[in-house]
C-alpha cells in the first residue's frame, strides 16, 4: 500500500528530527550524568518493549491501520511535552514517544507483511528515505535553533502525518493465523535485532553528547546519519530483486555495520564522519532487509509477528543507552571503541543459521 509508506516516510523522518536533538537537548536543561541521559532516551523502549504485544494483537483485530492513527497520535503529544523544556518533561514525552513506536513502526510493517516480500523491501526503501531526511535536517536545525525548533519541526510533520494517516481506509484486520503464537525464527530474529540495536543506540546516543562536550557541531551526526541512509538505499532497492536475501547476506551485512560504527567512534572531522556513515549504511541497509524478511515473510498473525521481532530494537534501545552510559560515565568516550565487536555475535549465529538451512 503505498499511501502507508508516505505515512511511513513521514514519521520516521519526523522521528529522525526529534530523536537526534534529544541526548544534546538533556545537556542543555542542565542533565550532567551520561548514565541520567541514558536512562532517559531509554525511557521510550521500556515503554514500547511492553506495549508492542498488546498493538499486535490488537492490530491484528480491528485493523493495523486503525492502530497506526493511534501511534501518530501520540507521537504528536510527545513533541508537545519535549517542548515543555525540562527534562522531567522531556521523561514524560519520551512515555508517549514510546507508545508511537510500539503503535506505529510494527503495524505499518504489519500491513507491508500481509502484501510479501516486495512490498517488505519497498517499506524499507521509505524507511530508508525518511532516515536520510530526518537526521539530516533534524541536526541542521538542532545547530541554529536549538531543542525548541528540533521539535516544532517534528510536531509539524507529525501533525501533518496525523491528518494523511486520519484519511486512510481502515480495512478489516488481515489474520493470517489463530491465537498469538509466532514462528521460532521470529524469536530469533528478535534476538539479533536485539544485539544491533545495543551496538547501534549505544553509539548513537553518546556521539551527539562526545561532540557537543568537545565543541563540535551536531551536524557532525548529522552528516554520519545522513550519508548512511543514503547508502542503505543501494542494498534495500538491490537485495530483493537480486534474490540474495538469505543469512549470509546478513551475515555479511552485519560485519559491515560494525565496521562503519567502530570508525565513526573514532571520527572527529566531516570527512571521517561521511567515510563511518556510508560503510554503516551499506550494512545497516541490508541488516534491515534480510533481517526483516528472513524474520517475517509469510508469518502468521502479521501485526503480532510484527510487534514480537520489533520488541528486539526496544530491548537493544534499553539496555545500549543504559551500558554504554555507565561505562562512558566510568571511562570517558573511549568505551564506546568496544561496542562494534559485539556485532560479532550476530555474525556467528547467521552463519550457523545458513548452514543448517
Amino acid at each position: 500500500m503505498k499511501s502507508v509508506n508516505l505515512a511511513t516516510l513521514l514519521f520516521f523522518t519526523a522521528n529522525g528530527i526529534a530523536i537526534v536533538a534529544i541526548p544534546p537537548y538533556l545537556r542543555d536543561l542542565g542533565i550532567t550524568s551520561e548514565a541520567a541521559i541514558g536512562a532517559i532516551v531509554s525511557t521510550a523502549f521500556f515503554v514500547s518493549i511492553v506495549m508492542r504485544p498488546l498493538s499486535g494483537v490488537l492490530g491484528d483485530r480491528v485493523g493495523h491501520v486503525r492502530v497506526m492513527r493511534l501511534g501518530v497520535t501520540f507521537a504528536v503529544l510527545a513533541q508537545l511535552l519535549y517542548l515543555l523544556g525540562s527534562p522531567a518533561w522531556v521523561q514524560a514525552g519520551r512515555v508517549l514517544h514510546g507508545l508511537a513506536i510500539a503503535t506505529f513502526l510494527p503495524m505499518s510493517i504489519a500491513t507491508s507483511v500481509a502484501e510479501g516480500a516486495r512490498s517488505m523491501a519497498a517499506r524499507s526503501l521509505a524507511v530508508g528515505i525518511g532516515n536520510v531526511l530526518g537526521p539530516l535536517a533534524g541536526s541542521a536545525i538542532y545547530d541554529r535553533g536549538g531543542g525548541q525548533l528540533s521539535f516544532l519541526t517534528a510536531l509539524a510533520i507529525h501533525a501533518a502525518n496525523w491528518l494523511f494517516v486520519k484519511g486512510l481506509p481502515a480495512h478489516a484486520a488481515e489474520k493470517r493465523g489463530e491465537g498469538i503464537a509466532v514462528e521460532r525464527r521470529v524469536v530469533l530474529f528478535m534476538a539479533l535485532l536485539t544485539v544491533y540495536a545495543t551496538v547501534y543506540m549505544s553509539i548513537s546516543t553518546f556521539t551527539p553528547v562526545r561532540l557537543r562536550d568537545h565543541g563540535l557541531p551536531l551536524t557532525y551526526w548529522g552528516l554520519f546519519s545522513s550519508v548512511a541512509a543514503l547508502t542503505s538505499l543501494l542494498p534495500r532497492a538491490m537485495l530483493m530483486k537480486t534474490g540474495l536475501v538469505n543469512s549470509i547476506t546478513a551475515a555479511v551485512s552485519n560485519a559491515t555495520a560494525m565496521a562503519g560504527l567502530l570508525l565513526a567512534t573514532y571520527a572527529e572531522d566531516p570527512v571521517t564522519f561521511a567515510v563511518a556513515g556510508a560503510v554503516y549504511g551499506l550494512g545497516q541497509g541490508g541488516i534491515v532487509v534480510t533481517h526483516q524478511i528472513l524474520a517475517l515473510a509469510g508469518a502468521r498473525n502479521a501485526g503480532f509477528a510484527s510487534s514480537v521481532y520489533t520488541m528486539g530494537w526496544d530491548l537493544g534501545s534499553i539496555l545500549g543507552p543504559m551500558i554504554s552510559g555507565g561505562l562512558v560515565e566510568a571511562a570517558g568516550f573511549s568505551a564506546l571503541h568496544y561496542m562494534p565487536a559485539i556485532l560479532l555475535v550476530n555474525i556467528g549465529v547467521l552463519l550457523l543459521y545458513g548452514s543448517r538451512r
